[in-house]
């Protein structure tokens, strides 16, 4: 399937190519998977903490908007 003149990259980009038309939704979840991976980590966080960051957030939210309008 290779040719000599192929480097490792464009060997790469055509397997990805091929794989791309095998399987469409295979590429949909790799998406998916990557899009989630920069989503924070909140597992080992208590409904506890996660509150009192939601509360953090909004209060400088609000600050902001108040300074805004001053």
């Amino acid at each position: 399937m290779t040719t000599k003149e192929e480097t490792p990259e464009q060997e790469r980009e055509r397997l990805h190519q091929e794989e791309q038309k095998k399987n469409p939704a295979g590429n949909f979840n790799d998406h998916l998977t990557l899009t989630l991976a920069d989503m924070p980590n909140t597992t080992g966080m208590s409904v506890k903490e996660i509150g009192v960051l939601i509360l953090i957030v909004l209060l400088i939210f609000i600050v902001y908007i108040i300074y805004k309008l001053f």
